[in-house]
């Protein structure tokens, strides 16, 4: 809960923020066929995948399918750091990182009901997903709006404080999270949302006060930085700690072809989907199936299982699996985009 709240949320905020809203509405057909249509073929198949090789049962092979399918759009911007993302790749892309991860979060939910029940329950995870989904949009922008008539009242004021300001503009992303959590809808769209609303602002307030424009832009990049930077510090430490220890329910190296399975399965959906739905070219389909990479929200979602019927051992395969993938998502576009881009 700290993880996601604290950490995940607000770079997913700030990822919002960076974003244009009117972008968003040209894109929403394509966002919707990547944040479901996608999510569920690579869920399907990794899972399967998994079950089928034998390596775990068809429940926990579901849960590590279910946490393999949310992207990272600040984890791939670091893999094409000084190089040039085409641009209809690259909105591709950050669209589909910005909105995938409640698709990943109610996937996770139904695969964990499984896992404890023995059964799906269909009906009442697509009625979860739309609750939650549809609320978070609504949420997000409602709550947004009325933060951003408040500060916009303060500045005009006598009052006017550009500490508060920023002080309010910070917390915004954890005061909307815990809200929309504790109302029970999806507090990772809330958050987006409200970034994508924030931007609007931004660009109006561009010349209103260049002040706290440019101070704002160069607080949140020094945010951003220690938030992604934290995430990978756990990262290494959990791996350390979880190989000492060798708490696993499975074979002890089992995770390491978990890992590699989940992430040659998630590339080769993405590559087929952007060929056949996408009508993408080769290049361009082998760019937009590379360019998922995984990191924070992959992470927090194997974190979210301490707190459900998962075992322990489990827990601990799921997070090293989940762990891999990341490594090998990052590691391989690094070295893969060299060549593929300019």
């Amino acid at each position: 809960e700290i993880f996601i709240g604290l950490i995940v949320a607000p770079l997913l905020f700030f990822e919002g923020q960076a974003t244009r809203l009117n972008a968003v509405g040209k894109e929403l057909k394509h966002i919707i066929q990547t944040t479901v249509g996608l999510v569920i073929l690579a869920l399907i198949v990794a899972g399967f995948s998994l079950a089928g090789l034998g390596l775990v049962g068809l429940p926990l092979a579901f849960i590590l399918a279910a946490i393999s399918t949310p992207t990272d759009a600040t984890a791939m911007e670091s893999v094409t750091n000084g190089l040039e993302m085409p641009s209809t790749e690259g909105t591709f892309l950050k669209m589909e990182s910005l909105f995938n991860d409640a698709s990943g979060i109610i996937l996770l939910n139904m695969a964990v009901l499984w896992y404890a029940n023995g059964y799906i329950n269909y009906g009442q995870t697509i009625i979860d997903f739309i609750i939650s989904a549809v609320g978070g949009v609504l949420f997000g922008f409602v709550s947004a709006w009325i933060m951003v008539l408040f500060r916009q009242v303060l500045l005009r004021s006598s009052y006017n404080s550009l500490n508060a300001s920023l002080l309010m503009y910070v917390i915004t992303p954890f005061i909307l999270y815990y809200a929309a959590e504790a109302i029970h809808v999806s507090g990772i769209i809330t958050v987006v949302v409200a970034g994508l609303v924030h931007n609007a602002e931004a660009q109006r307030s561009r010349l209103i006060n260049a002040q706290q424009v440019h101070f704002a832009f160069d607080l949140v990049s020094m945010i951003t930085e220690i938030f992604n930077s934290m995430v990978f510090v756990v990262l290494g430490f959990m791996f350390i700690k979880i190989l000492v220890n060798e708490q696993f329910g499975h074979g002890s190296l089992n995770f390491l072809l978990i890992g590699l399975v989940l992430y040659i399965s998630n590339v080769l959906v993405r590559y087929s989907y952007g060929r056949l739905r996408l009508s993408f070219k080769n290049r361009p389909a082998w760019i937009f199936a590379l360019g998922g990479v995984h990191g924070a929200v992959t992470l927090a979602l194997a974190y979210t299982l301490t707190d459900t019927a998962v075992g322990r051992g489990d827990f601990n395969l799921v997070l090293m699996a989940a762990s891999t993938l990341i490594i090998l998502s990052m590691v391989v576009p690094t070295i893969i985009f060299r060549w593929l881009l300019k």
